[in-house]
This record gives C-alpha cells, sequence and structure tokens, in this order.
C-alpha cells in the first residue's frame, strides 16, 4: 500500500474515532451514562454500528477513552504553562492556576455517574500518578530556585496541592477559584510576587 494513502486512512481512523469520542462525552453529558447506546452514538457520529464496533466494544470503553485523551490534553496545557512562564516559581503559580480551573470546568460539566465511571480503576491511579509527577517536577524546580518552601517534599506538596485545588469543582464562582489557588500559593511559601498576581 502507498505510504500517500496509508497516511490517508490513518488520518480517517483518526478523525472518525475523535469523532465517536466527541458524541459519546456530549451525550453523557446531556443523557447521563445509562442514557447512552451505542446505536444512538452512531447515529449522532454520522456512522453505522458496524463502523462504531470496529472502534469500540461498548459505551463505558469509549467514555473511559474520552477519558484518557481529556488528560493527556490537560496535562501537555499545564506543561506548557510552565514552560511559558518566566521563572519556576512563576511556572508553578500558572500550573496551580490552570489546574484549578480544570477542576472547575469538570465540577460543571461533568455528569456525576460520568465522573464516577472515568475516575476508578488502575488507568485512573496512572492519569492521577501522571499529574502528581507533573506538579512535583514544578515544585522542585521552584524549591531549587528559592521559590518554594524547602522544609517539605517536592512530592507531599505537589499531593497537597492537588488535593487541594480539586476543592475548585465544587466552587460557584471563578473568584472562589483563585482564592484556593492564592490558599494554595500560601501554604507552599510560593513567592507569589514573582510568580504571579497573588492575593490581592
Amino acid at each position: 500500500m502507498p505510504k500517500l494513502w496509508k497516511d490517508t486512512v490513518a488520518e480517517h481512523r483518526r478523525d472518525v474515532r475523535a469523532a465517536i469520542l466527541e458524541t459519546a462525552w456530549a451525550l453523557a453529558r446531556e443523557r447521563g451514562v445509562r442514557g447512552v447506546t451505542m446505536g444512538l452514538v452512531a447515529e449522532r457520529a454520522g456512522i453505522s454500528r458496524a463502523t462504531l464496533y470496529k472502534y469500540f466494544r461498548g459505551v463505558d470503553e469509549m467514555l473511559v477513552a474520552g477519558h484518557a485523551e481529556h488528560v493527556a490534553e490537560h496535562l501537555a496545557h499545564l506543561e506548557n504553562l510552565r514552560d511559558e512562564a518566566r521563572s519556576a516559581g512563576a511556572g508553578l503559580y500558572a500550573m496551580l492556576q490552570g489546574y484549578a480551573r480544570i477542576c472547575f470546568h469538570r465540577g460543571s460539566s461533568v455528569a456525576t455517574d460520568l465522573h464516577g465511571l472515568v475516575h476508578r480503576g488502575e488507568e485512573h491511579q496512572r492519569h492521577s500518578a501522571d499529574v502528581t509527577t507533573l506538579f512535583a517536577k514544578a515544585v522542585r524546580g521552584a524549591q531549587e530556585c528559592g521559590q518554594v518552601r524547602t522544609d517539605v517534599a517536592a512530592e507531599e506538596l505537589a499531593a497537597f496541592s492537588i488535593h487541594a485545588l480539586e476543592a475548585a469543582g465544587q466552587a460557584s464562582a471563578a473568584r472562589a477559584v483563585d482564592r484556593l489557588v492564592d490558599l494554595a500559593a500560601e501554604a507552599l511559601h510560593l513567592q507569589v510576587e514573582t510568580a504571579g498576581p497573588g492575593p490581592r
């Protein structure tokens, strides 16, 4: 098979898969997990059920796959925030803001049964470990620059920050999210005057 044809087929498959995952998540938010069927996903995505079954065996599988892609996108976004900042402390502060906003959006848009489905099992544990590792690296970098307390291990500070910011999922407004970020930054002794706007 010519390379151009292979590339075209692979691109088509990626597009179909992306359409399936987007459709499944939209339906789950609209109807709840148990309100989603393979037939409905196929209809909304504009494909046949036979085609759909070539990609996924069931609704739960595609929703978990969709969540995995969301996590990968979130990790890439947080890494970009860190890398684009002017200092290690600024990068960490930007990550705190970014993660809090992710949690806030998730809390306001994801149905309870969907949240329960994708936040369990070994894959979820791997996702959680990846997030903690990313934050620990950012904390360690800020510690090395003297912008974060060093009396607590980076891994512990990372875990604390993540759990504290997950409260943003229950926040009622963006201002509450900002306050959580500033509280986490204060607990880290993060030098917010060099890392971001900080408390007002």
